[in-house]
């Protein structure tokens, strides 16, 4: 088993209420004491990816604005917590939140809390496979407290 509940609707609904997927899945691991800790780890992954029109629309970018990508699988250990595609604004950042993005394996929720984003859902649905709930599929704009889109975030969490 992947996840930390075989029950897709209760994170749902964890995700739904947090401004933080990486919180969400931070405590779960915690207090369900798996081994692998002591924190949710983003390992990149290869992808030569280029942003189109709609994630420069949901980030407010003009076309001549850097953006830049993530593509992670979060994970607690071995044990894979979710894979997610994160478009990001770096002028946005601070130095150092661009450096530790570039060197570390931290998430990006983890490096860019302090700027007090909230998180704006546009779609939060299961996934089927066979007719059975199989993952969790989540899209969101996470907004700095000026009204500013930060990062625009595709997340698929596997199900048991």
């Amino acid at each position: 088993m992947f996840l930390l509940t075989d029950d897709l609707e209760s994170l749902r609904r964890d995700l739904d209420a947090a401004d933080s997927a990486t919180a969400v899945l931070q405590a779960r691991c915690e207090a369900l004491g798996l081994p692998g800790g002591p924190r949710v780890l983003a390992r990149i992954e290869a992808a030569d990816l280029s942003p189109d029109a709609e994630v420069r629309r949901r980030l407010g970018a003009p076309e001549d604005e850097v953006l830049a990508c993530r593509h992670v699988r979060l994970v607690w250990g071995e044990r894979l917590l979710s894979r997610a595609v994160n478009w990001y604004r770096p002028a946005r950042l601070t130095p150092e939140m661009r450096r530790r993005l570039d060197e570390t394996d931290e998430p990006f929720g983890v490096v860019a809390r302090p700027l007090d984003y909230r998180r704006v859902r546009l779609e939060t649905r299961i996934l089927e496979t066979d007719g059975r709930p199989s993952a969790l599929h989540c899209r969101a704009v996470l907004v700095t407290p000026d009204g500013e889109p930060l990062a625009l975030v595709d997340e698929t969490y596997p199900g048991a």
